[in-house]
C-alpha cells in the first residue's frame, strides 16, 4: 500500500511539473513582443473584415448576431492569413530561450519536452479565444445575441448582394448556416481552429528539432498553402489540414466525400500524438541550441 501511495504521489509530481513548465512558457509567450506584435496585427486583420458590419446593421435596421467568426474562419483566403499567424507564432521552436536551460536541468528533458508540447496545445487555445472574444467585443455596438437562428443581418448577407453593395468583406457561407445554429458553429469553429493550430504547433516543433530551426516553418507554410491548391478530387480535401479547419467544408451529413467532423478531429489527434512522440524521441537524443530571443 505505501509502495501506491508513493507512485500515486511521485506521478502526480511529475503532472504538476509538466502543468507547471506549460504554463510558465504560456505566461512567457503572452508578454513576448514577438507574439504581442502578431496578435495586434490579427486583431488588425479581423477588424478590417468586420468594419462594414455599422453599414449593413444602420441599412437594414436589425442587429447582427455577433458570433460571426466562424465566417470569418470559413473563407479560405482569410483562413490561410489567420495560418500564416500561427506559423510565425511558432517558428522559432522549441521555445528555447537564454532562461530555458535552467528549467531543462531542474525538470529533466522528458519533462521538459511534456511541457512544451502541452504549452504548445494551450497556447493554441488561448491565441484563438482571444480572436474570437475580440471579434465578438468589435460587434457589440451593433449586436444582439437575440436573434431567431442566425438572424436577419447574417441571412441578409447570406441571400442578397448587400455585401457587395456595402462594400463589406464578411462572406457568409449558406452551407454552415443550414446545417449549424450560431453557438454551435461559433464552439465548433473554435474547437477545428484550436486543433489545427495544436497540429501545425507541433508539426513545426517536431522539424526545427529534428532538422534545422528553418524546415519546420518551411512545411508549415507548405501545409497551409496546399489548402489554396485543393479541390475535392478524390476526396482530397481528407488529406488537406487547413481545408478540414473549415466548417463548410465539413460534412455532418455522411452524404459526400467530405471529410466529416469526427473524421478531421480524429485526423488533428492522430497529428498531434504522432508529432508529440517525434518530439519526446529528439530531445532524448538531441542536443538543443539556445535562441537568441530573449
Amino acid at each position: 500500500m505505501d509502495k501506491v501511495l508513493s507512485t500515486v504521489k511521485k506521478g502526480v509530481a511529475a503532472i504538476k511539473k509538466i502543468f507547471s513548465i506549460a504554463f510558465y512558457s504560456v505566461r512567457q509567450r503572452l508578454t513576448s513582443p514577438r507574439v504581442i506584435c502578431i496578435l495586434v496585427l490579427a486583431f488588425v486583420f479581423v477588424w478590417g473584415i468586420l468594419s462594414g458590419i455599422g453599414d449593413l446593421t444602420d441599412t437594414i435596421e436589425a442587429r447582427i448576431n455577433p458570433l460571426v467568426f466562424t465566417f470569418i474562419s470559413n473563407d479560405q483566403i482569410y483562413q490561410f492569413i489567420l495560418f500564416l499567424s500561427v506559423v510565425f507564432l511558432y517558428s522559432d521552436a522549441p521555445f528555447i530561450n537564454k532562461s530555458q536551460p535552467y528549467v531543462i536541468i531542474r525538470s529533466k528533458r522528458i519533462s521538459w519536452a511534456l511541457g512544451e508540447i502541452i504549452h504548445v496545445i494551450i497556447f493554441s487555445a488561448v491565441y484563438f479565444f482571444i480572436l474570437m472574444f475580440v471579434s465578438v467585443l468589435m460587434l457589440l455596438p451593433n449586436a444582439t445575441f437575440s436573434t431567431d437562428g442566425w438572424g436577419i443581418a447574417v441571412n441578409t448577407l447570406a441571400k442578397t448582394n448587400i455585401g457587395d453593395q456595402l462594400d463589406i468583406q464578411l462572406f457568409i457561407s449558406n452551407d454552415v448556416i443550414s446545417f449549424y445554429s450560431p453557438l454551435k458553429a461559433f464552439v465548433m469553429c473554435f474547437l477545428l481552429n484550436w486543433m489545427m493550430a495544436s497540429f501545425l504547433g507541433l508539426l513545426i516543433f517536431s522539424l526545427n528539432l529534428i532538422f534545422d530551426r528553418v524546415v519546420g516553418p518551411i512545411v508549415g507554410v507548405v501545409i497551409i498553402l496546399l489548402d489554396l491548391l485543393t479541390n475535392n478530387t478524390f476526396g482530397f480535401y481528407k488529406f488537406s489540414p487547413l481545408s478540414m479547419s473549415r466548417l463548410s467544408v465539413l460534412d455532418p451529413t455522411g452524404m459526400t466525400t467530405n471529410p466529416s467532423p469526427a473524421y478531421a478531429f480524429a485526423f488533428y489527434c492522430i497529428g498531434i500524438v504522432i508529432f508529440s512522440v517525434c518530439i519526446i524521441a529528439s530531445v532524448k537524443r538531441k542536443a538543443i541550441e539556445i535562441s537568441s530571443e530573449s
